[in-house]
């Protein structure tokens, strides 16, 4: 893989504008887990698809519709090929993911994009704790166990002049999306909001390069030939988020929703021995497969479409990181039932919070 600095760069803009609208116009985070996990839950208990479950299914329909433009118009570099790991990897992958990211409450999106911004102690904890287990997995996998193949100790070649068309394009419909999620009138505005910031976010992460399994363990691969482009997607992400969100802590009192609405502010602190087990997990889970709940989602549709083959096995994947989200939040939720009220105060948290 090449090193994109310019293609990145706008993808992480992308994704931190999703995440600056999804919070400023409608209170929420978007920690993909965290969206993705309690609408499911909801689902399970036939919750009636409205407010709160209404904007999970929109963002998720948008971030979906997102991965299918970079299927039809970026597919060479948001969807190379799926990898050709064996299906236990897979599995394995999956079922440390799912679990990772509900005790630890987030992923790159949650704690990353969202939490770094907000100055959670958590995220800044979760954050170096996942990337580095998913450091060192790669190093094992790549170097010590040499299950995958590595290039020389380098940087990877600049790819130059970059491919600019389908950012920049991209770039601009992201922009046409945002003025009419602020602008419309609230009726209107109040769907295609948050199916705005799903599209948007399903672009950056296919534009950035989070979508291909391949770069994400070329950034993590610090011993053979790096590729430090994901850098720019968090990087030039937080450049947008963080204003935002600085904002919105500071000045802002309610989002543009209403006064019907508020900002979702999940715990900033605590539960930290539930949040290093879980980014380990999930730093495990990351390193074997490359794949993360964002780009999971919006690459399973253009994965499958590959072929049968490893194509598969990605859906496979996807699918344990959903099923193992839900046997966490159910097995969690049990083990707070159980304690004293006293003890509650300790209790891993709230499932629907997101970083």
């Amino acid at each position: 893989m090449a090193f994109t600095p310019i293609e990145s760069g706008v993808g992480g803009l992308l994704i931190g504008l999703s995440a600056a609208l999804a919070y400023l116009a409608d209170g929420k985070i978007t920690g993909i887990s965290g969206i993705v996990g309690p609408f499911l839950r909801g689902m399970g208990k036939c919750q009636p698809l409205k407010d709160g479950q209404l904007w999970k299914a929109l963002f998720l329909s948008g971030l979906i519709i997102g991965g299918l433009l970079n299927l039809a118009f970026n597919r060479d570099f948001a969807y190379p090929q799926a990898l050709e790991i064996s299906v236990v990897r897979y599995c394995l992958g999956g079922v440390l993911v799912g679990i990772g990211t509900r005790a630890g409450r987030g992923c790159t999106s949650g704690h990353g994009i969202c939490g770094l911004p907000r100055l959670a102690p958590r995220s800044w904890i979760a954050v170096p704790t996942f990337m580095g287990v998913a450091a060192a997995t790669v190093a094992v996998t790549r170097h010590a166990a040499k299950l995958d193949a590595s290039g020389p100790w380098q940087v990877a070649e600049l790819q130059w002049p970059p491919k600019w068309e389908f950012p920049l394009a991209a770039a601009l419909s992201s922009l046409v999306l945002t003025l009419l999620a602020v602008l419309l009138p609230s009726k209107p505005r109040s769907f295609v909001s948050p199916m705005a910031c799903g599209i948007i976010f399903g672009l950056g992460l296919g534009v950035s390069g989070m979508t291909s399994q391949a770069k994400v363990l070329d950034f993590l691969d610090f011993g053979g030939t790096w590729d430090p482009s994901l850098a720019f997607v968090m990087g030039l992400g937080l450049c947008v988020s963080f204003p935002a969100f600085l904002l919105a802590e500071r000045e802002w009192r309610k989002p543009l929703c209403g006064e019907e609405c508020s900002f979702e502010k999940p715990s900033k602190t605590g539960n930290y021995g539930s949040l290093v087990l879980g980014a380990t997990f999930f730093g495990l889970g990351w390193g074997l497969v490359g794949i993360c709940p964002g780009p999971a989602l919006a690459g399973m549709i253009p994965y499958l479409t590959g072929g049968w083959g490893a194509g598969l096995s990605f859906g496979l994947c996807v699918l344990l990181i959903l099923v193992s989200w839900l046997a966490t939040d159910r097995a969690i939720g049990y083990m707070n039932s159980q304690q004293p009220k006293e003890a509650q105060v300790v209790k891993v948290g709230p499932s629907d919070e997101k970083a």
